[in-house]
């Protein structure tokens, strides 16, 4: 290989490794949510009974409510819509407090929405709720301000 293009590769690629160090910490970077201050009201599912029942029976869910839920150990978890008529999205969230995943729910569909990958939490919202509050896949939920607090 000649010297000067040894060193015109040296210098590109020292120019891509500086882009790319100053570009990182914007792209993909997970916020850090605190959902009192997007849903005033947040009801917490933390017994058998009270994620069995979920939201059914619901016709309007405002846009800042939220049903929390907390199961008593991490697996996959699965949802449904029986009786549910709101539509609905659903955050699966893992033990540390990140969003792995989010799904449409359609009304009174009996079809299990499961999470692909093991978690202890999950929120439903209003549909398009996420996206209206530029909440995404890899954000971290303060879990602890939910947990502790008494909505």
């Amino acid at each position: 290989m000649s010297r000067p293009f040894q060193t015109y590769v040296q210098r590109s690629y020292k120019f891509y490794i500086f882009i790319f160090l100053l570009l990182s910490p914007h792209i993909g970077a997970a916020k850090l949510i605190d959902l009192n201050n997007y849903l005033d009201e947040i009801d917490i599912a933390n017994t058998f009974e009270l994620r069995k029942k979920g939201l059914m029976n619901i016709k309007n869910i405002s846009d800042d409510y939220g049903m929390f839920f907390a199961w008593d150990y991490t697996k996959t978890q699965c949802m449904w819509m029986k009786n549910t008529p709101a539509e609905l999205n659903v955050a699966y969230i893992n033990k540390n407090g990140k969003i792995i995943e989010i799904h449409h729910m359609e009304p009174f569909s009996e079809e299990s929405v499961c999470s692909s990958k093991p978690v202890l939490y999950a929120l439903e919202v209003k549909k398009n709720w996420f996206k209206h509050n530029k909440i995404e896949v890899g954000d971290i939920i303060k879990i602890n301000n939910i947990l502790n607090d008494d909505n």
